[in-house]
């Protein structure tokens, strides 16, 4: 193929996401034989456009050996990474070999554990058949690959944690990981829950699989199915349950590709922003806690995001001096009163506490007895320890301020989960120092 003949070709292909495929003057097979190469494209145009400049000689190898390009069009950038896996292990071309620059593929690996944990592998050949099995790739792209797992993983969580620990994770708290599944046995409230949470996470894992393996649309017609069977059963919470998952996967799939780390922190910001009627943005926001028992070894914690990112260099721990017994709002007002005499700390946009209307009080008069001014929310927590609504404080005309009891399940993911995780981590930090103080007295 001439560079002049391919040019021609880019001026009508689609500017959407979607594979290509370099194909040689050999007879087709199945539709797509005599394949040299096989690629994936946000913009098909865009990246075809780039062949026609390369000086790359293996590509230009490539090029003058196909007697045509051919492509098929997909609704996002995951769909065009998992049909391009497919078609690789199906075809193995001749070129994608060749071009991968000493690179390897990416594989979606799957433990043996009782609740299999997922990973990426590079080499799925070494790995021990009696500790995982069933590898799925394989997938050119991993920063594609690891954020397709990261958005599916908030309809069908799984574990990620290295260790077995003595409280619910972090992942857990912001609807990423079952819980049960990481858990110490003696930490499980009961057998019962745990039989359930293992079926949810085996569905879970099998949903993955059907997915990464190109089989969405069995896996959405057998949940609309199994939907429909609920409904007919009066099992109203399952039926609504399958129909938000096949409304989020098929959102996923078919409304957007990715999107960049940066534009989702920025519409995360400005939604919370929006809900909580702040005039400023909200760029950095620190998170309290309170762990202690029956007043002893009490200590607060203080953790800080920036971008919505942890920003482990303004973390801190506070011992608890003045206050007597286990009056939890005392200690927060003396925790926060010794944070705000350090003005070379950066001051938040926004301040989270562990608790509900009495902390959020409490908090609210530290800030006004130092004549400062920051917003704060509380999230208090429901019968399981999980974050269940927020208590914000808002303006309220000549009133000088309202309190506002938000369910966390009518904020969108985005801000859900940022709170949680700051919550969670503030309560992590918090404990992590009770424990220490508790240890070195003992």
């Amino acid at each position: 193929m001439e560079i002049s003949t391919l040019k021609e070709f880019v001026k009508k292909a689609p500017n959407r996401p979607g594979v290509y495929v370099f194909k040689s003057a050999g007879p087709a097979t199945a539709g797509w034989g005599g394949d040299l190469y096989i690629g994936k494209a946000s913009s098909i145009k865009r990246r075809l456009s780039s062949y026609t400049k390369t000086i790359d000689h293996r590509i230009r190898q490539m090029i003058e050996r196909a007697h045509r390009v051919e492509y098929k069009e997909t609704d996002s950038d995951i769909e065009a990474l998992i049909l391009e896996s497919q078609l690789i292990k199906q075809k193995r071309p001749q070129f994608n070999v060749m071009l991968r620059d000493d690179k390897q593929y990416f594989f979606v690996g799957f433990s043996k554990d009782e609740f299999p944990r997922i990973f990426l592998t590079h080499q799925p050949h070494n790995l021990s058949r009696s500790l995982a099995s069933g590898e799925i790739g394989p997938f050119t792209d991993g920063a594609t690959l690891k954020a397709t797992l990261k958005f599916l993983r908030s309809i069908f969580p799984y574990c990620t944690c290295k260790q077995k620990h003595h409280n619910f994770c972090l992942n857990y708290h912001i609807g990423k990981c079952i819980g049960i599944c990481c858990l110490r046995e003696q930490q499980i409230p009961n057998l019962k829950l745990r039989a359930e949470s293992l079926k949810q996470y085996r569905e879970n894992i099998k949903a993955l699989r059907e997915i990464l393996s190109g089989r969405k649309a069995s896996l959405v017609k057998e949940f609309k199915r199994k939907m429909e069977s609920s409904g007919q059963q009066h099992h109203f919470q399952a039926a609504i349950e399958l129909r938000n998952k096949i409304e989020k996967l098929e959102r996923i799939f078919h409304n957007a590709q990715i999107i960049k780390e940066s534009e989702i922190m920025k519409e995360h910001r400005s939604g919370l922003q929006s809900l909580l009627k702040l005039k400023q943005p909200i760029i950095r926001i620190e998170g309290y806690d309170i762990s202690n028992i029956q007043g002893e070894h009490a200590t607060g914690s203080m953790v800080a995001f920036f971008q919505d990112q942890p920003d482990k260099n303004y973390y801190r721990k506070f011992n608890i001096h003045s206050v007597q017994g286990s009056n939890d709002t005392a200690m927060l007002r003396e925790v926060l009163k010794r944070r705000l005499r350090h003005p070379e700390w950066p001051f938040p946009d926004l301040i989270v506490i562990d608790g509900g209307k009495s902390q959020v009080n409490a908090a609210l008069k530290t800030l006004s007895e130092m004549a400062i001014s920051i917003p704060v929310i509380g999230i208090s927590k429901d019968e399981r320890h999980k974050g269940h609504q927020i208590i914000a404080c808002l303006p309220a005309g000549r009133l000088p301020t309202r309190f506002k009891v938000i369910l966390l399940s009518k904020l969108s993911t985005a801000d859900r989960n940022l709170l949680l995780a700051i919550d969670a981590e503030a309560h992590r930090f918090a404990i992590s120092h009770y424990r220490h103080l508790h240890r070195k007295a003992l």
